[in-house]
């Protein structure tokens, strides 16, 4: 059985409260794991620890914990679907933590490009018309439309 003071060495964390942080995130994953002692004191298995420590490895590589925490239970369900051969109904709309980072960075990559694009058309409005001579009057959208009007 662990102890926090332990649980902090092994994880190498600097604080109590940081090991009771983690506690708190996968309390519903570590439910069986935790075992109270005297004075409400906190003790942990060794299956309880390592469960932490794949937290804390998910966290080391620049996941939150609340990110972190989502990959564990994920984790927890595809190994109960193997087991079981069917996952709880309550999780069948969820999504995938795991995919959440991709799409993120895409999404990131995505608003940089329009950002770009955005900067080069404000710099296009603030020239003057003369240096934007790509469009000239006779391409402007609204010339072509002008002659099909003209009457007279």
């Amino acid at each position: 059985m662990h102890t926090i003071s332990t649980l902090r060495r092994t994880l190498g964390l600097s604080t109590d409260n940081q090991v009771r942080n983690r506690i708190e995130r996968i309390k519903d994953l570590l439910s069986e794991h935790i075992r109270r002692g005297p004075n409400n004191q906190i003790f942990l298995t060794d299956a309880g620890l390592e469960l932490l420590k794949q937290l804390q490895e998910l966290y080391d590589t620049g996941l939150t914990l609340t990110e972190a925490s989502h990959v564990l239970r994920s984790k927890s369900l595809i190994k109960h679907h193997r087991e079981d051969g069917a996952l709880p109904a309550s999780t069948s709309n969820r999504v995938n933590p795991a995919s959440i980072a991709p799409d993120a960075r895409m999404l990131v990559d995505e608003l940089s490009r329009i950002y770009e694009k955005l900067a080069a058309l404000e710099q296009r409005l603030v020239q003057s018309p003369s240096e934007r001579s790509d469009l000239g009057d006779e391409g402007r959208w609204w010339n072509r439309l002008r002659e099909d009007v003209d009457v007279t």
